[in-house]
């Protein structure tokens, strides 16, 4: 699974970057070659799609994001998947939880707070964008060029505008509803877990996304699930491994790699032991099955 971050930050010659107040800026065209590729991120981001398409996906979500498309996605993984022959130029800005909670505390009386949605659990969650956001996304496409750059205070300004058009536009409370959220509640670990168990982290990586201590996150974990997390881990990836094998045609390598398995010995090993049938075995016995009337 790919750092996006760190990927970006480690090649400033081919990914334009700005920085300020531990924002990342960033405007790219995709190297992407591979089909499908397994992305992760420590920071929530906003992004806007310049030109091109790709499909990005998590377990009961997927998104087709065109031209003009814009995006809110909390920390954490997904799959990003390459249409043949379409490019993908995307504007990215990658924004930890403490600046949007100090954002919030300092906009609060200009937002309109009063009868929100529920917050969405779900990782994506895409942005509606009017006119005014769209000329600022495009507004901004000049600063990655600045020679010098742009200083911070100027470049703060640009994203607060970005972030005050967002959520001042009523297609977008529930974006607003989360934000605001933020600032009482964490996102619980059983979110946390149900948005990116087919992620291939670590322990430290889990708790991280959880904002707890990994002692902290293993109670929690404890008490939540009643298991550890790499059994809890394991029996949700091959609970959806045995969906998609019984309700789509996807080929067991792309079965394996959606639930978030290394590779395909990795995956038939443990499905083997987990269901007592390889994954090709498992599928041809339930398709075969009898539809009960």
């Amino acid at each position: 699974m790919l750092d996006l971050i760190a990927a970006i930050k480690g090649n400033s010659a081919y990914f334009k970057q700005l920085q300020c107040k531990g924002i990342l800026f960033t405007q790219y065209d995709c190297p992407q070659q591979v089909g499908k590729t397994g992305l992760f991120s420590n920071c929530n981001y906003i992004s806007y799609v310049i030109s091109g398409r790709r499909i990005l996906s998590k377990p009961g979500q997927c998104l087709e994001m065109t031209e003009g498309k814009a995006l809110f996605v909390k920390k954490g993984g997904w799959v990003a998947e390459k249409i043949a022959s379409e490019g993908w130029c995307v504007m990215i800005f990658f924004i930890p939880d403490e600046y949007l909670k100090k954002f919030i505390i300092e906009y609060r009386p200009n937002l309109p707070l009063k009868d929100l949605p529920p917050a969405p659990t779900e990782q994506m969650v895409e942005l509606n964008v009017n006119d005014t956001t769209r000329f600022f996304f495009q507004s901004m496409l000049p600063y990655f060029t600045l020679n010098p750059p742009a200083p911070e205070n100027l470049l703060e300004l640009k994203f607060k505008e970005l972030v005050l058009s967002l959520l001042n536009d009523k297609s977008n409370q529930h974006f607003l509803s989360y934000l605001n959220m933020l600032n009482s509640v964490q996102p619980s670990v059983e979110e946390i877990m149900l948005n990116n168990y087919t992620c291939n982290l670590t322990l430290a990586d889990y708790a991280r996304l959880a904002c707890k201590s990994v002692p902290v996150f293993k109670r929690e974990f404890k008490k939540t699930f009643n298991d550890t997390p790499a059994n809890w881990v394991t029996k949700r990836r091959i609970s959806l491994a045995a969906q998609l094998l019984q309700n789509t045609s996807n080929s067991i390598t792309d079965v394996g790699f959606e639930c978030g398995f290394e590779n395909q010995t990795h995956f038939s090993r443990v499905f083997r032991q987990r269901m007592g049938r390889s994954p090709l075995q498992f599928r041809m016995h339930t398709q075969a099955a009898p539809v009960n009337s």
